[in-house]
């Protein structure tokens, strides 16, 4: 009995000492050998099967599992065919450079590159890319749509040849936290499915819990040769235009300043809507004086957004660059045409054929602008502007020299209209002729009374000379060939045929002014002698 009283006090310490050792471990084995979650458990069955109603568990399970797109590394593909070159990056999926090999740029930056640039990689980089999203009702949505990158679906290779005839998808997708996104594009060579070699098909799809969401796919900002600075008359600052039923509008960068207050912006950062924002709109894109990306979707959709111009500083001056891009309320999953290439009428024209409803032209030929004869009905100036267009390629055929072509032409023009000029100068020096007489009759009937009745007699006089000398009447055949002069200059303005089009001598460029001014004096020189011969 004594010993087991004696051990007794020590039974006390060793019991404690056990517990912390026993507690010691328990919790140095939980932080370094962690027991794995179980799957049975509440927390993991909300992240892959249906919603739980612990819903603070949702969130921080999905976002600890990375989704496709954060898992996609950063591509840029290359896509070649023998018209153009493209790169499209994976980030937000868009085209973030686009340069047409058949034609150099306005300036010939570089002699040793071949090709115009129209969508500039730096320009892509500051002012955003040409496909990307815009969402109104969300600009977190769209800003996480835009600076995802998206997973490449079926293509493996970062350079694309595309041969005459042949076709190639090239798929997005991104998905995150019940976001999806799919942009897919359809590129053709040359002859794949009747194409120009410059049209291809783009499909875009946004949805969010499976709900589609409304999304704008922006084509620009421009496609125009990014190597022209300034505007002038014989380069117009790139625009936007789109066509609602029949009728083509064009919006330059200083138009889309100021909102209408009646008509609110679309969102703010300088989208605006177009005047009536529920119309039906057929096409639309961006364009300058020869080049233009234009989409054409499968039905007329509802709402087309313009954007602002930007000033930039250029060689230490503030230039309004003209920054402007459409967006298109594209339809989800609907298949919706591109164009991509020269303001070439032929052209267009097929294309339009091919891109509209059936039996129906999709007009894409009235993206071509003549200047000042745009206020005239289309069924007049068409007819004008192709019958200027054919006649120059004709005559070039055989002068071989576009510059030739066009003095042939004026020459032609002039001998088409001399009888209404003919017409015109004899009635112009029968009034010259009349005027003493006019003059004498007017002093005469000022001398007599009102009441006079020689006035009455004087005055039949009168008329009778004006009859035979009316100046009106020598001013009417002018206003005849007017029209077809305007469209000689417009024509020489957009047609791509023309431009970096060499003369001789010193005219280097057709589609620029003279830079000497050695034209325009010869010009006035002549008119001078012309209307002192007459």
């Amino acid at each position: 009995m004594e010993n087991d009283n004696q051990s007794n006090p020590r039974i006390v310490p060793f019991l404690i000492l056990s517990f912390l050792i026993f507690l010691g471990w328990s919790l140095a084995y939980e932080k370094f050998f962690p027991k794995p979650v179980k799957p049975p458990t509440p927390t993991d069955t909300t992240a892959v099967a249906s919603p739980s109603p612990v819903t603070e568990a949702t969130p921080a399970i999905v976002a600890a599992t990375p989704a496709p797109a954060t898992q996609a590394e950063l591509r840029q593909l290359k896509l070649n065919t023998e018209l153009w070159n493209a790169n499209i990056s994976n980030q937000g999926a868009v085209i973030t450079e686009w340069t047409i090999t058949k034609f150099t740029d306005g300036q010939k930056i570089d002699p040793q590159t071949n090709g115009v640039n129209l969508v500039s990689a730096k320009v892509s980089q500051e002012q955003g890319a040409f496909f990307r999203f815009h969402i109104p009702s969300d600009q977190g949505l769209e800003k996480e749509l835009n600076e995802a990158r998206y997973a490449l679906e079926n293509a493996s290779d970062v350079q694309v040849e595309l041969g005459r005839g042949q076709k190639r998808e090239i798929s997005f997708a991104y998905s995150n936290n019940g976001v999806a996104a799919r942009k897919k594009f359809i590129f053709k060579g040359q002859g794949a499915d009747n194409a120009s070699g410059f049209d291809f098909d783009f499909i875009s799809e946004v949805t969010r819990n499976g709900q589609a969401v409304d999304a704008y796919v922006v084509i620009g900002p421009n496609y125009s040769d990014h190597s022209v600075v300034e505007v002038s008359t014989y380069k117009h600052p790139p625009q936007i235009s789109y066509a609602i039923a029949t009728k083509v509008f064009r919006k330059q960068g200083a138009e889309l300043i100021a909102p209408n207050p009646v008509n609110q912006p679309l969102i703010p950062n300088g989208w605006f809507s177009a005047k009536d924002p529920a119309a039906k709109v057929n096409w639309a894109g961006v364009d300058d004086n020869y080049f233009s990306m234009v989409v054409v979707p499968d039905q007329p959709v509802a709402g087309v957004g313009l954007n602002q111009p930007v000033k930039e500083n250029v060689s230490g001056k503030m230039v309004d660059r003209n920054y402007v891009s459409a967006a298109l309320k594209l339809n989800h999953g609907q298949l919706n045409h591109v164009y991509a290439g020269p303001k070439a009428l032929d052209t267009l024209e097929t294309m339009s054929a091919q891109f509209g409803l059936v039996g129906k032209s999709a007009g894409l030929e009235e993206i071509v602008s003549y200047g000042l004869l745009d206020f005239l009905p289309s069924a007049l100036v068409k007819p004008i502007g192709r019958f200027m267009l054919v006649a120059l390629r004709t005559l070039n055929q055989y002068t071989h020299n576009w510059g030739w072509a066009i003095v042939l032409l004026t020459i032609a023009l002039n001998m088409i209209f001399f009888p209404l000029r003919y017409f015109s100068s004899k009635k112009m020096k029968a009034a010259a002729a009349m005027q003493p007489q006019m003059k004498a009759l007017q002093d005469e009937m000022a001398k007599l009374g009102k009441d006079d009745p020689r006035v009455m007699e004087l005055q039949k006089k009168q008329l009778s000379l004006m009859k035979d000398a009316n100046p009106l009447m020598g001013c009417l055949p002018l206003l005849l060939q007017m029209p077809f002069f305007i469209a000689v200059f417009a024509v020489l303005t957009v047609s791509i045929e023309v431009r970096h089009a060499p003369f001789f001598g010193w005219l280097k460029d057709l589609s620029a002014p003279d830079p000497y001014w050695l034209l325009p004096i010869i010009m006035c020189v002549t008119m001078i002698a012309q209307t002192a011969l007459t």
